[in-house]
């Protein structure tokens, strides 16, 4: 299940950062600029306090227990990141590559897939390490949202073995071995 979430929260994450850093930047939106700073305000509110509030939608939605719950969560924390590194790193390709493929006649989705992404390589890669290590400990969203033991990730199992007065060192000390290598 950790390994999923991770997933699934590195591609939608770099997908979503990926096509809005590349609409405000290089499409040149109107007010553009107000959705890249709308992002970052995102931030003032701390994670923990949003976790009660997420938990009502996704019961609300009939979410409650299911990993696309915690996926989704999870890429609403990370893709303001992803805009803001995407956006930063955009800025130093040159536009005349932009308008150079305009020329030759192709589409903003072929500028996309096939001068943007592979420029944008390296923040790509920062941004889906950032995105996978903020799926792989998050621990307080998957506790709330995921609440049978067979939706449980690594995070959520290591702490389940504290429960009783007798903790089983030896699952605890696998599981810690594999909560560590893994990422």
């Amino acid at each position: 299940n950790s390994i999923y979430i991770g997933f699934w929260t590195v591609f939608l994450t770099l997908w979503i950062g990926s096509m809005v850093s590349y609409s405000i930047g290089r499409m040149r939106i109107r007010h553009g600029w107000l959705l890249n700073n709308a992002a970052l305000m995102t931030y003032l509110v701390p994670a923990s306090i949003l976790a009660i509030p997420f938990y009502r939608i996704m019961q609300n939605y009939g979410l409650s227990n299911n990993l696309w719950s915690v996926i989704a969560a999870l890429v609403t924390f990370a893709t303001p990141y992803a805009i803001f590194i995407f956006q930063q790193y955009g800025r130093g390709i040159p536009l005349e590559l932009d308008e150079s493929a305009r020329i030759d006649g192709a589409s903003p989705f072929q500028i996309y897939f096939r001068i943007y992404l592979p420029l944008m390589a390296p923040a790509l890669v920062a941004v889906g390490t950032y995105a996978l290590l903020l799926a792989w400990n998050e621990f307080l969203l998957q506790f709330l949202l995921l609440s049978s033991k067979r939706s449980m990730t690594v995070p959520v199992a290591l702490a389940q073995f504290m429960n009783s007065d007798e903790a089983p060192w030896n699952y605890m000390m696998a599981t810690a071995i594999v909560y560590a290598v893994l990422p």
